[in-house]
């Protein structure tokens, strides 16, 4: 199941699948699930009507793939605001004057996506998503906290549907 980002969602509108991977401190894999699942209860801004979590996809901090899964997942976020960035440049916009002038369409939506991105809000766009620090990254904070106590934090792969 492909992951779907705002650059290619006009071509799969029919679809209704969306992968994310969540950074959560927790006891253990059900803890840790309950907390994402009640993240998505009580968040407003993303509705989905199923949500699934596997333990045998999601990974402990204790895990030998946890870093190269994290980071990976990392760096699918960012490449999501490159890519959108270099949208609005390829759009025309230059410099930061440029976005006051900036007609409310199709260019105000990337740069609303970008914004979600750098401010913290998850959304379907999202790849990866910090769960402690409700961050779309992971500061050195919380690397240097997974360090110190690898047995209390998972990624958690989330599967999740909109149903029509």
């Amino acid at each position: 199941m492909p992951y779907q980002d705002i650059l290619s969602r006009q071509d799969d509108l029919g679809k209704s699948h969306y992968l994310h991977e969540f950074l959560v401190k927790g006891e253990d894999f059900a803890f840790s699930k309950k907390k994402v699942l009640q993240f998505f209860e009580r968040y407003q801004l993303v509705r989905y009507s199923h949500i699934s979590i596997a333990e045998n996809t999601s990974l402990p901090a204790t895990s030998p793939d946890f870093e190269a899964r994290l980071n990976k997942a990392v760096l699918k976020n960012r490449q999501i605001v490159t890519k959108l960035t270099e949208e609005l440049e390829n759009e025309g916009v230059r410099t930061l004057h440029d976005l006051s002038e900036l007609p409310q369409g199709f260019r105000t939506k990337m740069l609303h996506v970008i914004t979600h991105f750098l401010d913290g809000f998850f959304g379907i766009d999202t790849y990866f998503y910090n769960l402690e620090e409700d961050s779309h990254w992971v500061s050195e904070k919380a690397l240097q906290q997974i360090r110190e106590t690898p047995a209390r934090h998972w990624l958690l792969s989330v599967e999740a549907e909109i149903l029509g």
